[in-house]
């Protein structure tokens, strides 16, 4: 075998040693990694139907994150780590989907909010009704910022939930069930959204970001095909 021959396996051997010896390396991080974010324990899981119809599908994606942290570090450190995540979202979708760039403000979940009872109000018991009729009729809803109907009322994000707006004053109006909807379509009139901007303008920064160069651009639209 002439010696340039040998020469060449040598290295080759050489540098498949130092390919196993990597390999194993990156094998052993994996499975520390895999250790630490709990991989075993999601095999299988799905995002729960109840948790992302009500907080959206960020919410529901990382709701196992929430789950696995529990018990392992303290409440308050998980509900930040939670509300930092959701805030990147927020930011990475708006920015991916529309090319406008949000503030980075994480918010806690406005506890105050949801226990005022300003959250929207949940499924139709039928149950409940047969028992007591009237008891439809017990809740108080706030009324709506546009045009002061109260019967009924939901929470409208400004920056989606589904898109990981913050569940928290600074990111929500009230609105009726009609305004609700033609804010979610982009088909409010103009008499309608200055109203509503004037609102949205005294709310945190990535909210009025998502009206004026989001929400905004839309309605403009709107508005010039329906004259």
């Amino acid at each position: 075998m002439p010696a340039s021959d040998s020469i060449e396996i040598k290295k080759l051997k050489k540098e498949l040693s130092q390919c196993k010896r990597e390999l194993k390396e990156a094998n052993q991080f994996n499975e520390r990694l895999r250790s630490i974010v709990g991989y075993d324990e999601l095999k299988g899981w799905k995002p729960q139907d109840r948790i992302e119809k009500q907080y959206g599908w960020v919410y529901a994606w990382l709701y196992p994150l929430s789950s696995y942290m529990s018990g392992k570090v303290n409440g308050d450190v998980r509900n930040q780590i939670m509300n930092i995540v959701t805030a990147i979202i927020a930011q990475l979708v708006v920015i991916g989907k529309y090319g406008v760039k949000l503030p980075f403000d994480p918010r806690e979940v406005d506890q105050g909010a949801i226990n005022s009872g300003v959250v929207e109000p949940e499924a139709f018991d039928i149950d409940q009704y047969l028992e007591d009729p009237d008891s439809i009729y017990i809740r108080h809803y706030d009324p709506c910022e546009i045009c002061g109907e109260k019967r009924i009322t939901h929470i409208c994000h400004i920056v989606p939930r589904t898109y990981g707006g913050a569940l928290h004053r600074d990111n929500f109006v009230i609105l009726c069930p009609l305004h609700h909807h033609l804010f979610d379509h982009s088909r409010l009139n103009e008499d309608e959204w200055a109203i509503l901007s004037n609102i949205i303008n005294i709310k945190m920064d990535a909210a009025k970001i998502y009206a004026n160069e989001v929400r905004l651009p839309m309605l403009k639209r709107f508005w010039k095909q329906s004259k």
